[in-house]
């Protein structure tokens, strides 16, 4: 679970030129205000082997709204509506909802204001070639080590959270569409009856 939140909490970053990593983070929170597409998603330990993978669509649209649809192996849907963020496990029949502003407010959910001043306060930013980004959190007591970007041609096209736990997360972004316009209701999460809503302290 942590693996998924941490990188469609990340997917709000992003992004032109190749082999100008940096400018093209810039480039991406003024150019992108939607997207669209599809993923896959592994979790390998130190040693290489898969330990979760698991596959999707998802939908993003500033400010604080998205929707990350789970197909594989279990569905799973995650929506934040502007105000609130919702987790919806089918198999469990159980809904967990809470307060954007409060997932906003921990560790690298920060990166979903979407405002690249508070990201330079809160990352140390290094261009590492090739498309690629390095972000390191300046914060000791945030549950990641450091984030990889690749940005190609405007959108990002590879994702790679690192535990610091020998735990890597990456995720392969595919058939991305830049600024389509999206049916606000996929941004709404009507919790479907008889499944269990749980709201902790705040929610």
């Amino acid at each position: 679970m942590l693996g998924r939140l941490l990188c469609f909490a990340l997917m709000m970053l992003a992004g032109t030129a190749y082999a100008q990593g940096v400018q093209a983070l810039r480039d991406y929170y003024q150019s992108v205000q939607s997207l669209s597409g599809e993923f896959e998603q592994t979790t390998r330990n130190e040693a290489g082997e898969t330990m979760e993978s698991s596959s999707g669509t998802m939908y993003l649209q500033r400010p604080d709204r998205f929707r990350w649809n789970y197909r594989e192996p279990f569905e799973q849907e995650i929506v934040a509506d502007g105000r609130k963020l919702w987790v919806y496990d089918r198999e469990l029949e159980q809904v967990t909802v809470r307060p954007l502003s409060e997932v906003l407010g921990l560790g690298p959910a920060l990166l979903l204001s979407g405002d690249y001043k508070t990201l330079e306060e809160s990352f140390t930013i290094k261009n590492q070639g090739k498309g690629w980004v390095q972000l390191i959190p300046k914060r000791e007591d945030w549950d990641f080590q450091s984030v990889r970007l690749r940005m190609v041609d405007g959108v990002p096209q590879v994702v790679e959270v690192d535990s610091g736990l020998g735990q890597i997360t990456r995720l392969e972004l595919r058939q991305l569409q830049r600024n389509p316009k999206i049916d606000p209701a996929k941004f709404q999460f009507v919790p479907p009856r008889g499944v269990d809503v749980i709201a902790p302290e705040g929610g």
